[in-house]
């Protein structure tokens, strides 16, 4: 791209337009390519919430709209910083360099690896831009990084591409290119830290069967969805908050959940997996019901919050918990328990009238939550939060609950 300041102005004098007129209206810009600008437009529409920093940088040009969809966030980005140690850097997979900005604050030497000419490019132009003397010199690399010499650096970090060739979506690690399974003893040949970003759909248990050293997994939420699993692994000892412990097939890793919501941050520290005893009520709800945050969920740290709070699980596969007394620092949702709903066709059919709008969700349940929904006629949302849950001893019920917090 012919990056100018005429370019740069159009941008963001046309930043709020409609992108099919301003391509219809193309002859009129005679000096400015106008599909280019389109799609910087569209890429940093994508960026404003994900990364403001950037976004307000009008020098800044954006690596197009599907690098912009999938970069890092500016919080997990700077999270990923503060989880690793050393002096030294390289991103075997740069894409936008958004991961490899924010983690090489600090550093004394910093690589940038990527095998796209146009995002060389765009990074090249960029890191100029953000030049703050808090970063080192940017040493850009153009290539495929399995076929590049391979630096010795302290960290390696890498972002696997999740998509096939036909352009679907993939989530199996073998399946991602690289392939980091195959690439793994490699890379920790070249330095004593190697992160790796997965998909959030990644199956943990698959992860730790393949990958070699794992001494961290750390699950990042924004805002309650989860975005990424991020899998360390390391050729020293590990500075472990908890030390590993013996589980059935293997050792027990510690995983790490940070979910940054709107107010708030939740962490939250345990071992995987999580073996821990699980308790079930037994035929009644208390009067709090607890959602855990996405990330534990995703971690199926369900032992471990029943050992550290005074919760109990509904059921074994429910995956809510109850307790009679008020725990503010759950780290998930919280609601306080109106109802107690028993589950039948004849209560379905007038629960309308009673409820007649509310937030629908089902745990372990004979339906799904639009199904129940469907069945129902009951408009969404509102104040009203209904679980249709199977209960221990219980079988299936409705509980009418309201919210106590605002995670």
């Amino acid at each position: 791209m012919n990056w100018t300041p005429e370019l740069r102005d159009f941008i963001q004098t046309h930043l709020n337009d409609d992108m099919a007129e301003l391509l219809l209206a193309a002859g009129r810009y005679r000096d400015i390519d106008v599909p280019a600008a389109v799609e910087q437009i569209e890429a940093r529409r994508k960026l404003r919430e994900k990364l403001p920093e950037w976004w307000g940088n009008a020098e800044l040009v954006m690596g197009g709209r599907v690098p912009a969809e999938q970069c890092s966030s500016e919080v997990t980005a700077k999270y990923k910083r503060s989880i690793i140690e050393g002096e030294s850097l390289c991103d075997m997979t740069g894409g936008m360099g958004v991961d490899f900005w924010y983690m090489s604050k600090g550093m004394e030497r910093a690589i940038y690896t990527e095998r796209s000419e146009q995002l060389c490019e765009v990074a090249r132009h960029n890191f100029v831009v953000l030049k703050d003397g808090k970063h080192p010199e940017v040493e850009v690399r153009c290539g495929d990084g399995r076929k590049l010499p391979i630096p010795s650096v302290d960290v390696i970090y890498l972002d696997p591409a999740r998509r096939a060739y036909d352009g679907s979506r993939v989530y199996a690690m073998e399946d991602c290119e690289p392939n980091i399974v195959e690439w793994q003893d490699e890379l920790l040949s070249h330095a004593p830290m190697v992160l790796a970003k997965l998909s959030p759909m990644a199956d943990l248990t698959d992860v730790l069967r393949k990958l070699k050293r794992v001494t961290e997994i750390h699950i990042v939420a924004v805002k309650n969805e989860c975005k990424e699993v991020l899998i360390k692994q390391e050729t020293l000892p590990s500075q472990q908050t908890l030390p590993a412990r013996r589980v059935r097939g293997g050792t027990a890793v510690v995983v790490h959940c940070a979910d940054f919501l709107s107010s708030s941050t939740i962490h939250y520290t345990a071992s995987f997996p999580d073996e821990m005893e699980v308790f079930v009520v037994e035929n009644r709800v208390g009067n709090y019901l607890y959602e855990p945050d996405v990330t534990l969920m995703k971690a199926q740290l369900f032992g471990s919050l029943c050992h550290r709070f005074p919760v109990r699980q509904l059921d074994y596969d429910t995956h809510l918990m109850t307790s009679d007394e008020l725990l503010p620092d759950f780290p998930g949702r919280i609601f306080e328990v109106e109802e107690q709903i028993p589950f039948s066709s004849k209560v379905l059919k007038r629960l309308k009238r009673d409820i007649p709008q509310a937030n629908i969700a089902t745990r372990n349940f004979v339906m799904t939550a639009d199904q129940l929904r469907q069945r129902t006629g009951i408009r969404d949302g509102g104040g009203v939060y209904l679980f249709g849950v199977k209960m221990r001893g219980e079988g299936d019920v409705l509980l009418k609950c309201r919210k106590r917090n605002g995670a």
